[in-house]
């Protein structure tokens, strides 16, 4: 009786062949890029969410100045980061919350002001939309009364 040779590959089903492994390492290459990207978006849409809190909080901010002064209060988007503004000058008074880097803002009217005792941004509503990478939201400060969104 023979004994078989153990470099023979006849017979020898227990490994696998350099093309399944590169098939496999392939595979695993596509699927972790996939994941990847993905959580960058999602990345980016917990950023945006964050700044639209952080945002709204900084505009009830002015708007409770403006209802506790002679003067209108806002935040001028034009710069950045934005500024909270006291009539027509923008303060450099720290707002709380740190933004998350590599939002960008926009409003319909900027900058956008509480005029009055009663926190109203006029008679026009105001959007402001929050950006980052390819995610996007809006919220509105409704005209007259200031609520915000």
């Amino acid at each position: 009786m023979t004994q078989p040779n153990p470099l023979s590959y006849a017979g020898n089903d227990k490994g696998f062949t350099l093309i399944e492994f590169i098939a496999v390492i392939l595979l695993l290459g596509i699927l972790s890029a996939i994941a990847t990207s993905r959580s960058n978006t999602l990345g980016d849409e917990a950023k945006v969410a964050s700044a639209i809190e952080i945002v709204k909080n900084h505009l009830r901010y002015a708007q409770t100045k403006a209802m506790n002064s002679d003067v209108s209060w806002g935040i001028n988007f034009a710069v950045s980061p934005y500024k909270l503004r006291r009539d027509t000058t923008d303060v450099n008074d720290t707002l709380p919350g740190d933004l998350p880097p590599g939002v960008s803002f926009t409003s319909s009217i900027n900058p956008l002001m509480f005029e009055n005792r009663w926190g109203s941004p006029g008679n026009t509503s105001i959007t402001v939309t929050v950006s980052k990478g390819t995610s996007s939201r809006t919220f509105t400060v409704t005209k007259n009364t200031g609520f915000i969104q």
